[in-house]
């Protein structure tokens, strides 16, 4: 898209590139059950949870349903995806279903986006989305060869109690090395218990 920038515009880049909170709060758009599509409202332990996602290698969020855990994942991929070059991101739920729909909500709020927030796209399919940026965002199932021959800097494990037991250990060896190549890459492991 070709667009004049306003000095609005280009403020706004710089502080949502230096604010994961901002980007959230002001650009992040969810499905909202009685809304519908409307700018995600966080609670003070969902911005806790974005800046530990920020701040921390290795994250676990264990919590009950329907708290939000997925969408701070999701935003935290966008953000990263979107203002930081070749970073590859992968998201791991334990259903391919589960990781599709995760996946559409990286899209949708991708869509809604302001196109001076935004990258331009390479590739824009099902699964996985490239940009020009070099950054990547792709999906996978919680299987005993998921991500092997990958490699990226963060690592999504969505609903990881629900592995079942025989594939803990193979599905285990399997993701952890395709972050140990870097001594940045994060995991992070949302759950509800089991």
């Amino acid at each position: 898209a070709e667009f004049d920038w306003t000095p609005a515009m280009v403020a706004d880049l710089k502080k949502c590139e230096k604010n994961l909170l901002h980007f959230a709060e002001n650009h992040f758009t969810i499905i909202n059950l009685d809304q519908g599509r409307t700018k995600i409202k966080l609670f003070k332990c969902q911005k806790r949870v974005l800046r530990s996602l920020r701040d921390n290698r290795f994250n676990v969020v264990l919590a009950s349903r329907q708290v939000g855990k997925t969408t701070m994942m999701t935003i935290y991929a966008l953000w990263i995806a979107c203002f930081m070059e070749d970073q590859r991101i992968l998201i791991v739920a334990n259903k391919e279903q589960t990781a599709i729909n995760i996946f559409r909500r990286v899209r949708m709020a991708y869509e809604m986006l302001p196109n001076h927030l935004k990258p331009g796209v390479l590739e824009y399919g099902k699964t996985s989305m490239a940009l020009d940026n070099g950054s990547s965002i792709g999906i996978s199932t919680t299987s005993s060869d998921a991500g092997r021959g990958d490699s990226c800097n963060v690592l999504i494990l969505d609903e990881l109690a629900f592995i079942p037991n025989n594939l803990v250990d193979s599905f285990w060896k399997s993701v952890y090395p395709i972050i140990s190549s870097s001594k940045k890459s994060k995991i992070f492991v949302a759950s509800t218990p089991n």
